[in-house]
């Protein structure tokens, strides 16, 4: 639920994309042929797989479950957001202002009655790192409309302003489109390892604040940077 399509998940794209076996692509497509996007969701699969498992546990569609949700998002999203900030991402991403999503995830924490946990500081030490923790960060807006339509439908009036930020202005499209250019992600050992780091980030904050009763479930496929 968590990004694209690494393997099989529960999120489909509109377009169809290669079939990866083990963190390599099927129809005879080498990782040296690959796009970015596809070396990226290789190298990602097994913590997508991962973090998909934590999550899914949590019971997000009621109040008590979705509440742990958001602070754990929080917990994650912002000091990740300030981190590509201090390191210039509007200079690489014209429309970074529009998909900042840490304001969207405090305003449903003030509806809940919650305040934003406090964070550590996180770092990019580079754009092409940067790029890496993008694609991990933007990504998850295909999960996110999942997972808005799974709390509506349960009916208990849950602000959603996170999951639906910029929903209507196809951002993971325009994104794509970015990640492809030239210029982006010529280091694609550091572009890897910014998109796992994300990954890690987002595990440790759902290990940190999980809901009672919730378990867990990590097995240790993450790969730490």
């Amino acid at each position: 639920m968590w990004l694209e399509p690494s393997c099989a998940v529960c999120v489909t794209e509109d377009s169809v994309a290669p079939t990866c076996v083990k963190g390599r692509f099927a129809l005879g497509v080498s990782l040296s042929e690959s796009s970015l996007r596809d070396r990226l969701r290789a190298a990602t699969a097994e913590s997508h797989a991962a973090l998909d498992s934590q999550v899914a546990a949590w019971k997000i569609e009621t109040p008590l479950g979705y509440g742990a949700f958001l602070s754990a998002s929080a917990l994650a999203m912002a000091p990740l957001e300030l981190a590509l900030e201090r390191a210039g991402v509007a200079d690489w991403l014209p429309d970074w202002a529009l998909r900042v999503r840490r304001t969207a995830l405090a305003r449903d924490l003030a509806a809940l009655g919650l305040e934003a946990p406090p964070f550590s500081v996180a770092h990019v030490p580079s754009p092409d790192f940067g790029a890496g923790l993008l694609y991990t960060l933007e990504g998850s807006r295909l999960g996110a409309r999942f997972l808005a339509r799974q709390v509506r439908a349960a009916g208990h009036g849950l602000p959603l302003n996170y999951l639906t930020q910029g929903e209507g202005d196809d951002l993971w499209r325009t994104f794509l489109a970015w990640l492809e250019k030239p210029n982006v992600g010529t280091r694609t050992d550091e572009v890897e390892a910014g998109a796992r780091y994300g990954f890690q980030c987002f595990s440790d904050a759902f290990e940190t604040i999980a809901p009672p009763g919730a378990p867990n479930v990590r097995n240790g496929a993450h790969v730490r940077v």
